[in-house]
């Protein structure tokens, strides 16, 4: 295979203009506080006076960056949700040589949602991510697909574990020359903090002439794209999402002149595609275990929407009965789904959807089991 990973941008920059021009004046704004606060420390009131109100004026535009929080606090969550389920995949792995499809396609939904992140940080979309894991956003001007090979033979798994072994000696290394070498540490932090420094120009940059001019500097904006592959790239590969070590060599490409194969169906997994009714049922157990139990909220929020309802209603209701209304709300949609697929309904499973506590694992597991079950039977 000569690509194993698709990630394609098309910038948009008069949609994302308004947003960008909003973080650049709460930057300014948090500039002017700031040096207000130094001169008020050097008995100079009066100068920090006139520069403190308007400073904190122009700060409220930092609000944009609030509708963010949300998606950000909850990757965070299903970082671990990520990691526990790397290692999940990886004794698969060892044990029948090969990928777990379902666990995989989960990984590549986290990548997804953390470049939809990046992107938004990066200033190419005002398109805030969505926080659920699993649902898709195709308004975001890009796509991200990862071709996956099934079969894990034993020196793919070698060959990763001989590289990790090698950084980690390299690193000791370089611990080592830290450690000794006097101002070596001086010399690296200096240098990192002017690669990280340049970074931050650049994207300050970028989001100073989108805010002008409604369009993009495409050179500034691909060499962050371009880290951004670089990750993508190095993620992939050790969690077992892309098998080619080949793909190292393309990684710096650019993103913004990617073109899309002509196979990109079949073996590719589209991180992106529209919304799947289908979770592993180990997945979920790791994201409300992982999210201590919000991941419950979000996903009774997609089952209330995909059974007809409204999401907000349910989520609301559910919340200000303290959780006792789910006991109606799980027998329904448990008695909605058994009779869709032509089952009768089993009174023991009823019963427990009505007990507190106890309905929170049989019916969501009882749920989306069926949910499952009707998405295999549609691709059979």
């Amino acid at each position: 295979m000569d690509k194993s990973i698709l990630f394609k941008v098309r910038p948009d920059g008069a949609r994302a203009r308004w947003s960008n021009l909003a973080r650049l004046i709460g930057l300014l704004g948090i500039l002017l506080v700031a040096i207000a606060r130094v001169l008020e420390a050097q008995d100079l009131e009066i100068v920090a006076a006139i520069l403190n109100y308007p400073g904190m004026l122009l700060s409220l535009a930092n609000l944009v960056w609030i509708y963010l929080l949300p998606s950000l606090f909850m990757l965070i969550l299903y970082s671990m949700s990520f990691s526990v389920l790397c290692l999940v995949n990886f004794l698969h792995i060892l044990i029948l040589q090969r990928n777990n499809d379902e666990l995989v396609y989960f990984m590549t939904k986290f990548l997804n949602m953390r470049t939809r992140v990046g992107l938004f940080i990066l200033g190419l979309t005002n398109r805030v991510p969505h926080v659920d894991l699993y649902s898709s956003d195709p308004g975001t001007g890009f796509g991200l697909r990862f071709k996956n090979s099934r079969e894990m033979p034993v020196q793919w798994i070698l060959l990763r574990l001989a590289i990790l072994v090698g950084a980690g000696v390299l690193f000791f290394l370089l611990s080592l020359a830290i450690k000794h070498i006097p101002y070596s540490g001086i010399v690296l932090a200096v240098l990192a903090g002017i690669v990280v420094g340049a970074l931050a120009i650049i994207l300050l940059v970028i989001w100073l002439h989108n805010a002008i001019t409604g369009k993009y500097l495409f050179s500034l904006l691909d060499l962050h794209l371009r880290i951004m592959r670089l990750d993508l790239t190095i993620t992939s590969y050790f969690s077992f999402v892309t098998n080619e070590i080949s793909e190292f060599k393309g990684c710096f490409r650019s993103v913004l002149e990617e073109s899309v194969p002509d196979n990109a169906g079949g073996t590719w997994i589209n991180a992106n595609d529209s919304r799947r009714l289908d979770i592993n049922l180990i997945a979920l157990v790791v994201l409300i275990g992982s999210t201590q139990g919000l991941y419950l909220f979000i996903w009774l929020a997609r089952t209330a929407k995909v059974m007809g309802d409204d999401p907000f209603t349910i989520i609301s209701v559910t919340i200000l009965g303290s959780l006792l209304p789910l006991s109606v709300i799980f027998s329904r949609y448990y008695r909605r789904l058994e009779k869709k697929t032509g089952n009768d309904p089993s009174w023991i499973l009823e019963l427990l959807m009505i007990i507190p506590l106890l309905n929170l694992v049989v019916g969501t597991f009882t749920i989306q089991y069926i949910l499952n079950l009707g998405k295999k039977s549609t691709a059979g």
